[in-house]
């Protein structure tokens, strides 16, 4: 079918046809056969260029964005948001959600970490095939992205990568691979940024991983203005440059005269996107009558798992009115939350359909307990800090040792696509008022509404408590009334180390036209691991009102898998949900290698007193180290390290495994 499309086009039809339309549309050709796709920007809602059909109300559904959904640890959760966001693509008419965004978040600067799912590629990987397969469950189609070490936005379009190899494989390809492996995306997008001297629009050696090794049998889309030379790319491998471009034809029929193409390479190409374009039209619509009210209770359901408890000293939350007779509420981002970063991923949804977080706890604390509303010391102004502070003494004495501070922490526009972060800290401002607060009252705690890390300029000491909230999408305001009251218990995790302060062993963000991972694989969690001490709160770090208990830990090798088995009880008396992350380290080596890394995790749920056994296979080749020396993954014979913990400090159990790749 697709070769005699092929064979009925000119050549300038079949050069239009690699490029889009208008909008996000693909070309359509009624008497050729090939119907129109149409994508929308994504990853966390629908954002279609033409804007939200009338018919919707409330608008496209603001999910929770990716930071926020990696910070559930819950594949299941991942799986139901592609689903819901598949429901708003079909409603809207749209084939193709341009996501989700898989790239390592190597810095806590870069400006667009809220639309990534972590630092560690298991995780990352994990989280975007779940998604993936949920989207293309309902027969929507996805475009993973941003293929590859799009890290940074600063000099986005023009920064050169230098990586080793083992580097790349190991930690920025690798969720790629899982994703594609597990969940077989309907498109990638390749990035702006060049690795290794090429652009990721025509980089043959990142196209030849993607097809030649890992099979992938998508199509492969270029960013947005991403194509420097439209002949080179086409003839390495890309399959449809975005946005429309007029001299398509001209360039490529040039290309040919010159001989740095093909029309044999472009029916290549041709092949693919035509492959992309008709399996999405003849693909099973899963449809179900789109009920506006359900979509927003998938975006509470993730949001409720998503907020991640960081501390709290005497058990100052949940709120209960045998504790509390006042709450404070302070900051504008309680009552009008920050709900989303900046940039492509906007969702466009109605004000109606955002839960305050003020309201939600008003509902819940009823006649029982008095709240008091303040939002002075959100004023982004130097010159208020005076006036805030003397409202700040105004609040303090009304507060006794009976009473409680929440203090709702956001920034504004800091976390974009297009912009990079300068600095990890709030504006000091809000630290400074913060301070003041945790040095005249005793319960005090702060949420704060971020889409990665931020961390606190001298207050962490001081204050009670810290939730972070995240970027939480439209119903995040009655997820966090819940959890601060206690009727839903807080069971997020940090897919991301929160550090002190900035590195400054590795090359950081700047306006450099090439930057080095000199640092290699030591990337979070396996630099942090050695350097304890620059830590914040570490990668998978996340508290309960409850409490569990790891036992008896077990481990064997059979027919390729390792099979790790122990058990978790709840010891508390609240219903909670624990996520158990394993790792795997070898102390002895030929290889350089990290204490440990991440390959598999699992969330139970456990009422008071129950136990459950837990029983996690790892494939052994996800054991492998990659060889430069050999070109190929290599699984060493020897003693590995199995760690059970509940993050990655917090190691609770450990044995050892012998592989013996003879047997």
């Amino acid at each position: 079918m697709i070769k005699d499309i092929i064979n009925k086009l000119t050549l300038e039809e079949k050069t239009k046809v690699l490029t889009y339309y208008e909008l996000l549309d693909t070309v359509e050709n009624k008497s050729c056969g090939i119907p129109k796709t149409v994508m929308a920007d994504g990853p966390h809602g629908v954002r279609p260029l033409r804007g939200t059909p009338e018919h919707i109300k409330g608008g496209s559904t603001a999910f929770p964005t990716a930071s926020a959904l990696s910070a559930t640890w819950n594949t299941e959760l991942a799986y139901k948001t592609g689903q819901g966001i598949a429901k708003d693509c079909q409603e809207q008419g749209v084939d193709v959600i341009l996501g989700p965004g898989v790239n390592i978040k190597r810095t806590p600067l870069c400006g667009r970490n809220f639309e990534y799912f972590s630092e560690d590629p298991c995780l990352a990987g994990e989280m975007g095939a779940a998604y993936i397969n949920g989207v293309q469950s309902k027969g929507v189609g996805t475009c993973i992205k941003h293929f590859a070490l799009n890290n940074q936005e600063t000099a986005r379009t023009s920064i050169n990568v230098e990586v080793d190899e083992r580097t790349l494989r190991e930690i920025y390809l690798k969720p790629f691979e899982i994703a594609v492996k597990k969940s077989n995306p309907k498109s990638i997008m390749a990035a702006y940024n060049r690795v290794l001297g090429a652009y990721c629009t025509e980089n043959k050696m990142l196209f030849d991983i993607l097809r030649k090794e890992w099979d992938y049998k998508g199509a492969i889309i270029s960013d947005w203005g991403a194509v420097h030379d439209s002949v080179s790319a086409i003839s390495k491998g890309l399959n449809l440059q975005m946005p429309n471009n007029p001299k398509i034809t001209e360039e490529l029929k040039k290309g040919i005269d010159e001989g740095r193409i093909s029309e044999e390479q472009i029916d290549t190409a041709l092949s693919k996107l035509l492959e992309f374009i008709i399996s999405l039209k003849e693909s099973d619509k899963q449809t179900e009558e789109f009920d506006r009210k359900k979509q927003h209770q998938y975006a509470y359901d993730v949001a409720s798992e998503a907020i991640t408890l960081l501390k709290n000293k005497n058990n100052i939350l949940p709120i209960t009115k045998e504790k509390y007779k006042k709450v404070f509420v302070l900051g504008s981002a309680a009552k009008k939350p920050n709900i989303m970063g900046g940039g492509s991923s906007i969702v466009h949804t109605k004000d109606e359909m955002i839960d305050s977080p003020l309201e939600e706890i008003r509902r819940l604390a009823g006649d029982d307990i008095e709240v008091i509303y303040d939002d002075s010391y959100s004023v982004p102004d130097r010159a208020n800090l005076g006036a805030t502070t003397l409202n700040a003494r105004k609040i303090i004495p009304q507060c006794s040792d009976n009473d409680l501070i929440l203090c709702f922490v956001t920034t504004e526009n800091a976390e974009t696509e297009g912009l990079d972060r300068y600095s990890l800290h709030f504006e000091n401002y809000i630290d400074e008022i913060i301070r003041f607060y945790s040095l005249k009252c005793k319960n005090v705690a702060v949420i704060m509404q971020t889409g990665t890390a931020y961390v606190p300029y001298r207050w962490d000491k001081k204050v009670g408590a810290v939730v972070q909230m995240w970027l939480l999408g439209e119903a995040g305001g009655k997820a966090i009334a819940d959890v601060l009251f206690g009727k839903v218990n807080p069971s997020g995790k940090l897919s991301e180390t929160f550090p002190k302060k900035i590195r400054t062993d590795m090359e950081n963000i700047g306006l450099q036209s090439s930057i080095r991972y000199s640092e290699g694989y030591e990337v979070g969690y396996r630099y942090y691991d050695r350097h304890p001490d620059e830590v914040w709160y570490p990668f998978g770090h996340g508290l309960s009102y409850t409490d569990f208990e790891y036992s008896d830990i077990k481990a064997q090798i059979k027919d390729g898998l390792l099979s790790v088995g122990f058990k978790i009880r709840n010891t508390g008396n609240m219903p909670g949900k624990e996520t158990a992350q394993i790792y795997i380290g070898k102390e002895i080596s030929i290889f350089s290698r990290p204490v440990k890394e991440l390959k598999a995790f699992e969330k139970v749920g456990l009422m008071p007193d129950e136990e459950k056994n837990i029983l996690i296979s790892i494939p052994v080749s996800d054991l492998a180290c990659y060889s430069t020396a050999h070109g190929k993954w290599v699984v060493e014979d020897g003693r590995y390290r199995i760690y059970a913990g509940s993050s990655s400090a917090d190691i609770r159990l450990m044995c050892d495994i012998e592989v013996d790749n003879k047997k």
